[in-house]
């Protein structure tokens, strides 16, 4: 009987050890909130280069009112989702990682989506031959597509780390 009593308390002992220090090796855990803040980040960025050629192309448009519409409805809500799990994270509240694999997907599906509407575009307007003296809302247009590109390869690697994570059961 004393060996029953040994093993009960060595499995106590190992649960309270992963409640405290974690499961597995630990690092897993921080992968996705590291991911989210650099989705915050290309959010931001792809905001910030969009504006002024969505804003200020009243002679020639540089991008249709349909790419604007979806780069905006893109970046913004998917900034939103970003600082609400970051906010979630601080006050250690936790998304389940089903909820949070959805909206990668939706999110990877989007940005790309916009990034090739966005690339078409500048492409569309570069052959117009239809060059203005000054072509920075062309730069602008091209680096909000490049980045769109670089946040839809981040959601899509955020999709497969909180997929094996929350399959593994490292995360809830």
């Amino acid at each position: 009987m004393a060996s029953n009593d040994q093993s009960g308390t060595d499995q106590t002992d190992r649960g309270l050890r992963k409640e405290y220090f974690g499961n597995g090796g630990g690092f897993g855990r921080f992968l996705p909130p590291v991911f989210k803040l650099l989705e915050l980040a290309v959010a931001i960025i792809c905001i910030g280069l969009i504006d002024d050629p969505a804003n200020n192309s009243r002679l020639r448009p540089f991008a249709t009112t349909r790419t604007i519409a979806l780069a905006y409805s893109t970046f913004v809500p998917f900034l939103m989702f970003s600082v609400i799990y970051l906010f979630g994270k601080v006050i250690r509240e936790n998304i389940p990682w089903k909820l949070q694999s959805l909206l990668n997907l939706t999110a990877f599906i989007l940005y790309l989506a916009t990034a090739i509407c966005i690339l078409h575009d500048w492409s569309e307007t570069k052959n117009r031959n239809y060059w203005p003296p000054n072509t920075q809302r062309m730069d602008f247009l091209c680096g909000a597509g490049s980045v769109a590109v670089v946040g839809a390869l981040l959601y899509l690697l955020d999709l497969i780390v909180t997929t094996r994570l929350g399959a593994k059961g490292e995360i809830e």
